[in-house]
C-alpha cells in the first residue's frame, strides 16, 4: 500500500478582495503537495473558502447583494488566482456547499452532542465583528480591539457552547509525551500555559459554538434547533473533515486519509 499525504491551506475567508496571503499560503502548499506526488505518495491537497459569518452578512449588505451572491463573486477570484499560479489541488471546499461541506458539519456537531460535550447557556460579554469572535477586556487596548482599532459589541445571548475546559488534562499528557506534535515548540509552550489557566480569565474554557439565527441569518442550521446557527468553530474548522466525505456517503476519501494522524 502506497504512502499517503494530506495538505490544505487555511480556507481564505470570503469577505474582501485577494492579497498576498492567499498566493504565499497556495504556493507553498502547492510546492509540498507536488513534491510527494513525485515521491509517489496518494496525496490529497485541499483549499477553499470560509463564506459564513457576521463580517460577511454585514458586508455583502453594504455591497447591497446577498450573502451568497456576494461570497460567490470573490470565490471566482480566488479561483482566478489559483489558475494564474498553475496551483494543483484535488478539491476547492465551500462552507456554503449544502452538499459537500454541511453534512459534515452537521455530523460533527451530533458526535459532540452524542459524546455529552454540547451545552446551552447564556454569553455574555464582548464580541469583534472583525476578528469574527468573542473576546475579553485583556485582548482592548485603549477601549478598542488590538487588531482592528474598533469598539467590541457588548453582546448578552443564548448560544450552544463546547465542553473544552473538560479535555484540558488530557491535552496535556498529549501535548507533553509528544503524542499531539505542535511546531513551533512556542506554540506547545502557549498550549501548555493556556491549560495551566483553565477556569480563570483568558484561560482554556468552554467555548461559544452557535450565535442565534435572528442575530446572524447566514449560515449552517443548528440540528434540531433552526434558531441557532453553528459558528465557526463546528462550521469553518470541520472543512478538513467534510471536504474528504465525512458525514456523507461516499466517505472513501475519509477513511483513506483519515487515519494518518497527521495534517
Amino acid at each position: 500500500m502506497s504512502s499517503k499525504f494530506y495538505i490544505t491551506t487555511p480556507i481564505f475567508y470570503a469577505n474582501a478582495k485577494l492579497h498576498i496571503g492567499h498566493s504565499y499560503t497556495l504556493v507553498l502548499a502547492d510546492i509540498v503537495a507536488r513534491y510527494h506526488r513525485a515521491q509517489g505518495e496518494e496525496t490529497f491537497f485541499l483549499t477553499g473558502a470560509d463564506e459564513h459569518g457576521d463580517k460577511i452578512l454585514r458586508t455583502a449588505q453594504a455591497a447591497g447583494m446577498s450573502p451568497q451572491a456576494f461570497v460567490d463573486q470573490n470565490v471566482a477570484e480566488f479561483k482566478e488566482l489559483m489558475v494564474a499560479l498553475e496551483i494543483s489541488n484535488d478539491f476547492f471546499v465551500r462552507t456554503s456547499d449544502s452538499v459537500n461541506h454541511w453534512p459534515g458539519a452537521l455530523a460533527l456537531w451530533q458526535g459532540l452532542v452524542a459524546a455529552g460535550d454540547v451545552r446551552k447557556g447564556i454569553y455574555q460579554g464582548l464580541y469583534c465583528v472583525g476578528c469574527e469572535a468573542f473576546i475579553t477586556e485583556k485582548d482592548l487596548v485603549d477601549g478598542k480591539c488590538a487588531l482592528h482599532n474598533t469598539l467590541p459589541e457588548h453582546i448578552e445571548e443564548e448560544n450552544y457552547f463546547f465542553s473544552l475546559a473538560k479535555y484540558g488534562p488530557e491535552l496535556k499528557r498529549l501535548i507533553e509525551t509528544g503524542t499531539l506534535k505542535i511546531t513551533p515548540a512556542s506554540k506547545a509552550h502557549e498550549m501548555l500555559a493556556l491549560i495551566a489557566t483553565s477556569g480563570k480569565d483568558g484561560g482554556l474554557g468552554d467555548i461559544s459554538i452557535s450565535r442565534p439565527e435572528r442575530e446572524i441569518p447566514w449560515g449552517i442550521p443548528v440540528p434540531e434547533d433552526p434558531s441557532q446557527l453553528m459558528y465557526v468553530w463546528c462550521d469553518a474548522l470541520s472543512n478538513y473533515l467534510s471536504a474528504l466525505g465525512y458525514g456523507r456517503a461516499d466517505d472513501e476519501k475519509f477513511r483513506t486519509f483519515a487515519s494518518m494522524g497527521t495534517i
